[in-house]
């Protein structure tokens, strides 16, 4: 068995609503008020974890709730595809998105969304850096067996963890920057 590591190398988007039970919404308004600060900014705030102690909600990493993210389509993108140790591609998310070839180079499943926002509250992130490294033990290694899944989500384009033969990459390891927060509630 051979590795196959696909590594994600750029900015990252993601966007959280929060949802969780009722018990654990009145803990977070309680801490929130402690810290006299509304719900949506205190998710924000490091401290407010420590002072909540639910071990399910331990950071704005483990909010509970729906979760759309990826690797955003900007110019600082790049994907690498590992086989045996060996760089075998790099390219960015630009070169799978082409729809105007006639024979496209690469697999994609490309899913449109165009999100309404819900009434609740949101977290929105961005971070910069290794995105994500997805890795999967396989016999040999072809090309037209992996599979890149792309999500339009309103405005943003973004690159979602990739499958080989219909079998789910795992998720290793990240190390990014966060450089852009935000928590807004919909009413």
């Amino acid at each position: 068995m051979q590795k196959l590591k696909i590594n994600f190398h750029g900015e990252s988007w993601t966007l959280k609503k929060f949802e969780c039970n009722d018990d654990d919404l009145k803990e977070c308004m309680k801490v929130a008020s402690r810290m006299k600060l509304q719900l949506d900014k205190a998710l924000l705030d490091p401290f407010f974890y420590y002072y909540l102690k639910i071990p399910a909600i331990a950071s704005t990493e483990h909010l509970p709730g729906k979760k759309w993210s990826g690797l955003l389509d900007s110019p600082k993108n790049q994907i690498e595809i590992w086989y045996n140790a060996k760089k075998i591609k790099k390219l960015q998310i630009a070169d799978i998105d082409r729809d105007l070839l006639l024979f496209p180079i690469y697999n994609k499943n490309k899913i449109k969304i165009n999100k309404e926002y819900s009434p609740g509250i949101y977290v929105e992130q961005q971070a910069i850096g290794f995105v994500g490294s997805y890795e999967l033990n396989i016999e040999s290694f072809n090309l037209e067996d992996l599979q890149f899944n792309l999500l339009q989500f309103n405005d943003k384009l973004l690159l979602q963890p990739p499958t080989y033969c219909s079998q789910n990459l795992r998720f290793r390891k990240k190390e990014t920057l966060l450089t852009y927060q935000n928590g807004f509630e919909v009413k």
